[in-house]
């Protein structure tokens, strides 16, 4: 995935776009709310795709949740409320993949 556009009003009740092209070059775009920032420790949103059928008048809540550990931090994700297992199978290797980028990012 590589970002096209990001837009972000970073506060309880702000709202994000984020506009992603595909491997294949297929646009999309997801968005959401921002429900719930505690700064250093928990980010909640909500999360929908645009133009996919499977999410109209849907979504789902994703919970990032940060821990300090010896020598780092711990990160947890947790993706709820998706329509369906192949979405959540989907999304869970979007998300492993994206973890996977950020600790080569922070490990260099």
């Amino acid at each position: 995935m590589r970002t096209r556009n990001i837009t972000s009003d970073v506060r309880n009740g702000g709202n994000y776009r984020w506009d992603l092209i595909s491997p294949e070059g297929e646009e999309m775009s997801a968005f959401g709310e921002y429900k719930e920032l505690v700064p250093g420790k928990k980010i909640v949103f909500t999360w929908q795709w645009d133009d996919d059928e499977a999410w109209e008048n849907r979504a789902s809540v994703v919970t990032i949740e940060l821990f300090e550990r010896r020598g780092g931090t711990e990160l947890r994700l947790r993706h709820e409320q998706l329509p369906s297992e192949e979405s959540r199978d989907r999304h869970n290797e979007g998300w492993n993949s994206l973890l996977d980028r950020l600790e080569q990012f922070i490990s260099k």
